[in-house]
């Protein structure tokens, strides 16, 4: 699919393109995105969990 070695922001990028959502982990601070996805989702914008 890449021609080159793809930065995390292009595999991010493309993830979120193709459908995927971050899933929020339930910490003592309340659900929170963790990993380079939450530099993309702003706090309290990513999926509601059930």
């Amino acid at each position: 699919m890449w021609d080159r070695r793809p930065s995390a922001d292009e595999l991010l990028d493309a993830r979120l393109q193709a459908g995927w959502t971050p899933t929020p982990t339930s910490t003592v601070d309340g659900d929170v995105i963790l990993g380079h996805a939450a530099c993309r989702v702003p706090p309290g914008k990513g999926p509601a969990t059930p």
